[in-house]
C-alpha cells in the first residue's frame, strides 16, 4: 500500500501540476486527480508534459475521478459527463491511471429501490466496457452514516453488504469494485473479517479519516471528519489490517472532511495528511511507506 494525495479533500484546490508538486514535496508515493473539472488536461501536449512531471516527481498514480462524482447525478450531469468519458478514459490511459471511482448515495432523489438499482446498473453496464477498453477498473463507494439517510426520499445502498449485492447484479464485471473507506465501514458497524474476505481485485481504492470524539455513530457526519488516528474513535488497524489480509496494494488515500481545512495554509494541510497517511500504512507494514 501507497500514501496517495486527493489534495481537495482537504480543501486545497490547485491545479494538476501544483498538485504533482504538494505531493512531491511532503513525500506522498502517490497522486489522485480530478479528470472530470475544467482545469483537467485535455491536449495531448499538456497531458504529455503533466505525465513527464509525475515521473520526474516520482509519484505512481493512484486513483482520477472521470465520471460525475454522484452514479445517480441528474441526467442532464450524467449526459454532460458521458460526452466526455472516451477523451477522458484516454487521458486517464496516457497518464498511467488504471483506477478511478464514484459514489453511491444511501437514497435517490427521484427513484424508488427498483428504479434506482436499474439506472445504477444501466450506467454501469454503459461506462464499464469503456473503462475495461483502456484498463481502467471502477471503484463505488457506499456512504453509510445514519446522518446522511435520515430525512431523504427513497433509501438505497449504504452498506458493503448491499454494494456487493449490486456488483454482483452488473454481473460481476473484472472492472468494478468497491472504493472502502474506513468512516463508512465504521458507522455501518462492520468489522476486519467483512474487508478480509474480499478478493483483492474488488479494491479499487481506499480512503481513511477518523470519526469526531465524544460523538455517538449516528450523529457522525460526512462533513467533519478527522486526519487518519487522531481521534482514535475508528479501529484503523483493524481496518488496515482488513486491507493486507485481502492483499490489497493499492493507493490509500485520505478524506478528512472538515470545515478545518479551509483555514489551513495549503502545505501545511498536505503535510499533516501526508504524515498521518503513512503512519497509518506503517501499522500494518511496519514502516512508513
Amino acid at each position: 500500500m501507497y500514501a496517495s494525495l486527493m489534495a481537495d479533500l482537504i480543501a486545497v484546490r490547485a491545479d494538476p501540476e501544483t498538485c504533482v508538486e504538494l505531493a512531491k514535496r511532503h513525500g506522498f508515493a502517490g497522486i489522485d486527480l480530478r479528470l472530470n473539472r475544467d482545469d483537467a488536461p485535455t491536449h495531448p501536449r499538456t497531458v504529455t508534459m503533466l505525465k513527464q512531471r509525475i515521473d520526474e516527481a516520482g509519484l505512481r498514480p493512484g486513483y482520477c475521478s472521470i465520471l460525475p462524482n454522484k452514479l445517480s447525478a441528474a441526467p442532464e450531469e450524467w449526459a454532460q459527463h458521458r460526452e466526455q468519458l472516451q477523451a477522458r478514459c484516454e487521458v486517464a490511459q496516457a497518464l498511467g491511471f488504471t483506477r478511478t471511482c464514484a459514489v453511491v448515495l444511501p437514497f435517490h432523489p427521484t427513484k424508488a429501490f427498483d428504479a434506482a438499482m436499474d439506472e445504477h446498473l444501466a450506467r454501469l453496464d454503459d461506462v464499464l466496457p469503456i473503462f475495461a477498453k483502456h484498463g481502467i477498473a471502477l471503484g463505488l463507494e457506499y456512504v453509510s452514516p445514519l446522518t446522511r439517510r435520515l430525512n431523504q426520499p427513497n433509501p438505497f445502498v449504504y452498506d458493503l453488504a448491499g454494494m456487493l449485492d449490486l456488483i454482483a447484479k452488473a454481473d460481476n464485471p473484472s472492472n468494478v469494485g468497491l472504493l472502502l473507506d474506513c468512516f463508512h465501514w465504521h458507522c455501518a458497524g462492520e468489522d476486519e473479517a467483512a474487508i478480509a474476505a474480499l478478493p483483492a481485485s474488488r479494491i479499487v481504492g481506499v480512503h481513511i479519516n477518523d470519526a469526531i470524539a465524544d460523538r455517538p455513530t449516528d450523529e457522525q457526519r460526512v462533513d467533519e471528519r478527522e486526519l487518519p488516528g487522531v481521534t482514535g474513535v475508528i479501529d484503523l488497524l483493524g481496518f488496515m489490517r482488513g486491507l493486507q489480509r485481502a492483499g490489497y496494494d493499492g493507493p490509500v488515500s485520505s478524506e478528512p472532511t472538515h470545515p478545518r481545512w479551509k483555514q489551513t495554509d495549503p502545505d501545511d494541510a498536505v503535510a499533516q495528511t501526508g504524515d498521518a497517511v503513512r503512519a497509518a500504512i506503517a501499522l500494518i507494514n511496519g514502516a512508513a511507506s
